[in-house]
């Protein structure tokens, strides 16, 4: 699946790649600098890699579209395939409306997470990163996110063609992509 290409010519240096969990998970180290930067809400490396990203890892159908600046993580988007019994699936299920839940929660693509440096925003390069990950995704798609729609993650998510599927607690939607 390895794949490389250039986000967009000119200003912007990226080099983006399509990574199986075998390339991704020697990188876990690079990921985790970008990840912490991003997010910080794992106290250590090694839970975060044993507890969140090789769980991740080992899952079907796990892809990570990574890019780099001059071989430094800037950003990273990663999903695999969800299923119930899978502890944020069942959690979705119970969540939404039956009818929802049944048409989109078992064999969905989960769109787990989106990270970009603070200094490398605004420029596309999360546009990029999402819609590499979704190449070739051909079944629905589904991501929990903030409810505010000031939000620029919401935006991104909205321009792309997802759609607010319910609440899956208080500040946080679940939203969903048909890309059957």
């Amino acid at each position: 699946m390895s794949s490389t290409s250039t986000a967009k010519p000119g200003p912007n240096p990226w080099r983006l790649r399509l990574l199986t969990s075998s390339e991704a998970l020697p990188l876990a180290a690079e990921i985790w600098t970008c990840y912490d930067q991003v997010f910080g809400d794992f106290g250590d490396y090694a839970t975060w890699r044993s507890d969140l990203f090789a769980r991740h890892a080992g899952r079907d159908g796990f892809r990570l579209a990574a890019a780099t600046d001059d071989d430094q993580m800037i950003g990273f988007a990663w999903g695999y395939l969800g299923r119930r019994g899978q502890y944020w699936s069942d959690l979705v299920y119970e969540a939404l409306p039956h009818d929802v839940a049944s048409k989109w929660v078992g064999n969905h693509f989960e769109f787990v997470e989106l990270a970009v440096l603070p200094a490398y925003r605004g420029n596309g390069l999360g546009r990029a990163l999402h819609d590499l990950l979704l190449d070739g995704v051909r079944r629905p798609c589904l991501l929990s996110t903030s409810d505010e729609p000031d939000d620029p993650a919401v935006h991104l998510y909205t321009r792309s063609g997802w759609k607010s599927l319910g609440t899956l607690r208080p500040g946080v939607q679940v939203m969903g992509h048909d890309r059957t």
